[in-house]
């Protein structure tokens, strides 16, 4: 008997969540897309932001445009890889990604179906705006209706947060200085993985307070031992300049992620009036009074339907807010017997289960990118 059958017969409890930023997605999504099972929702998804092309064409995000259909049927039609990854394309395509994901969920177990087993939902970074159309718990027409709506809201987010920080590639000196140090790819988030955070958040402090460079931020609390911090890239540059012994003695690892905007900082503040104006003129009218199960934020642990402004909250949390992955899954433990990831990829799913483990927890997390997870649940 698939796992989900038996979870509704005897009402064992699950929690959804979605995926975030810096995962490769391109694979992933065309394979759901050439299983041509998926095909209203690919519809409607794609028809959705090409109605924003006229702005995807001339943005300072997508010098190469957007094109999901095109790039979707002849992958030799992407300009290049790097650019999958870049905000503008990057956001824009995770989310149809893991919503591809849930619709393969939702064709064969409706929202309808497993309410009653259904605890909460959350999502990490992007993931969480994802989490909240799902726990809109609208089917058919209706559910399309804002699934179109919420890939306008991830394009017009993805367009002005680069709009606010204009840098895609980085600069000659800046990839001088990365090449110098070791690095590669520089980016305006970098994942610090060892050590406690403690101790990384002393040396970013001792770095601002000594250094006219732009200020760094601590913008995501992954695990007790991975975080990412945000800034523009130099500074990151000169940080790991500045503490690469220390690094390199204690073996604490310097990833940049791939992505081209300091998400969850300050950087990003101008950004969130700028979609608040697009959404309003694109009628988003959902709000947390909406919600048919409590979703759960990074910025604090609380539930979204306790408090006011599903489009204003939503936009700072992916933007601006701090990320403490802790507090969006604790709610998670001794209340749920699995959590459902939906990608894309596998981070999301080894970072929740490396938190859950830390926090005392012992809950199976399954991914629908994982085809032996896929094969459990149904």
């Amino acid at each position: 008997m698939p796992l989900i059958e038996n979870l509704l017969k005897e009402n064992k409890k699950i929690f959804f969540q979605m995926g975030g930023q810096g995962s490769p997605w391109y694979s992933e999504l065309k394979k759901l897309y050439d299983s041509g099972t998926l095909n209203d929702f690919f519809h409607h998804a794609i028809d959705a932001v090409n109605e924003l092309k006229s702005l995807t064409q001339n943005a300072v995000a997508t010098p190469y445009g957007l094109d999901p259909e095109k790039w979707l049927k002849d992958e030799s039609s992407i300009p290049s890889e790097d650019y999958l990854s870049t905000a503008g394309v990057s956001l824009v395509m995770i989310q149809m990604t893991q919503l591809a994901y849930y619709e393969q969920f939702r064709l064969k177990y409706p929202f309808s179906t497993v309410k009653s087993i259904l605890a909460s939902a959350t999502g990490h970074s992007q993931g969480l705006i994802s989490a909240t159309l799902l726990a809109l718990g609208l089917e058919g027409e209706d559910y399309y209706k804002a699934l179109r709506l919420y890939m306008k809201y991830i394009t017009y987010l993805a367009l002005r947060a680069q709009e606010v920080f204009p840098y895609l590639n980085p600069t000659d000196e800046e990839l001088k200085l990365a090449q110098e140090l070791g690095l590669k790819d520089p980016a305006p988030m970098v994942a610090v993985l060892g050590s406690e955070h403690k101790i990384i958040e002393e040396l970013v402090h001792k770095f601002n307070e000594k250094n006219i460079a732009p200020k760094i931020y601590v913008g995501l609390y992954n695990t007790p031992t991975n975080r990412v911090l945000s800034s523009y890239r130099k500074s990151l540059l000169l940080f790991y300049k500045e503490n690469k012994s220390f690094f390199e003695e204690n073996k604490i690892k310097f990833i940049f992620l791939k992505t081209t905007c300091p998400f969850h900082s300050p950087y990003m503040e101008e950004s969130v009036p700028k979609v608040l104006e697009d959404m309003k003129k694109e009628n988003f009218s959902y709000d947390m009074k909406d919600l048919k199960i409590p979703v759960y934020t990074f910025a604090n642990g609380e539930d979204y339907r306790k408090m006011s402004g599903l489009m204003p909250v939503m936009s700072r949390d992916l933007l601006v807010s701090t990320l403490h992955w802790d507090m969006a899954v604790k709610p998670a433990i001794n209340t749920v017997d699995y959590i459902i990831d939906f990608g894309p990829g596998k981070t999301s799913q080894r970072l929740t289960q490396e938190t859950i483990t830390s926090l005392g927890g012992n809950i199976n997390v399954l991914c629908l990118a994982n085809p032996k997870d896929v094969k459990e649940l149904f």
